[in-house]
């Protein structure tokens, strides 16, 4: 089984990194799109642990943190990641600092633009193989830089977004690279008044992940009724998710989803995906009642 599961990981990722995946994507934004950073509160910050098939031994496991704060007199907002994962032999670490330049346009519509750069590090291990059994550059650690550039844009109720990430495409010593990706998203509310304090919002929303060569679509449908929400999703040739959050007095998130997968990789070990999410809030810049629902206040 370990060797059978190493050379699945070898063919899938040697050529170039891939970008990790994340079920409740919103909760990870910053990461992806350095232009989405806090746009709705004065302080964020975003807590994801993923465990991707875990009945698999060797199987993707990843967690990243997040930390955007608003620069009201200068309208920007600065803020880092921080994503830590093991797929296979391999283990990676990522550190990024981030700035968004906000341009009001209205009084319900928003441009940003925004830009990141860091490092990333990566190391292979002798898990599945031993290492006089490949050539010892392939064990060898190395760092090298990431950049990545996104905009967002806001309109009452419409919010969308586009990135691309790792933009130098570095090459490491081991012989992987950077995959080039472009991100894009896409979300609307709808909402339902029972009482003008606390509507009920449904949001259709589109996650787009590619690397120029494989593509993920999600399809989210998710529904709040005040500080709860809950919902699926539907990625393409992968998978469907389920989810729940609970937003304690809009400042504070939990949130919980697992996805079970339909791919040709489930044969009954490609199963279970469990993500647990935790959130900070701070200092809401209008409230609640008057604001748009963006994508990140899920």
């Amino acid at each position: 089984m370990k060797l059978l599961i190493g050379a699945i990981f070898i063919c899938s990722s040697a050529m170039a990194q891939q970008e990790p995946q994340f079920t409740q994507f919103w909760n990870a934004l910053p990461y992806f799109n350095p232009a989405t950073g806090a746009r709705e509160y004065d302080h964020e910050a975003y807590a994801v642990v993923r465990d991707q098939w875990a009945n698999v031994y060797g199987n993707p496991s990843t967690q990243l943190l997040t930390y955007t704060t608003k620069l009201n007199g200068i309208h920007s907002s600065v803020g880092g990641s921080y994503m830590h994962e093991n797929i296979g032999f391999s283990t990676f670490h990522k550190a990024k600092a981030t700035y968004a330049y906000q341009l009001r346009l209205g009084r319900r519509t928003h441009l940003s633009f925004g830009l990141a750069a860091g490092i990333q590090y990566m190391k292979n291990s002798t898990v599945f193989y031993p290492e006089p059994a490949v050539d010892s550059t392939f064990w060898a650690p190395s760092t090298r830089f990431t950049a990545d550039f996104g905009v967002a844009f806001r309109w009452r109720k419409l919010d969308i977004g586009l990135s691309v990430t790792q933009v130098p495409q570095s090459k490491y010593a081991n012989g992987y690279r950077d995959a080039l990706h472009l991100f894009g998203f896409a979300g609307y509310d709808i909402k339902f008044i029972s009482n003008y304090k606390t509507p009920l919002v449904v949001r259709p929303q589109v996650f787009l992940k590619t690397d120029f060569n494989f593509y993920s679509l999600d399809f989210n449908l998710l529904f709040k009724y005040r500080d709860l929400y809950t919902g699926f999703t539907l990625r393409s040739n992968d998978c469907i998710g389920l989810m729940a959050g609970w937003d304690i007095k809009g400042k504070f998130r939990l949130s919980y989803a697992y996805d079970m997968s339909f791919s040709k990789l489930n044969n009954g070990v490609f199963g279970s995906t469990h993500e647990i999410g935790l959130g900070f809030m701070f200092k809401k810049r209008v409230k609640q009642m008057n604001r748009p629902m963006p994508t990140d206040a899920f």
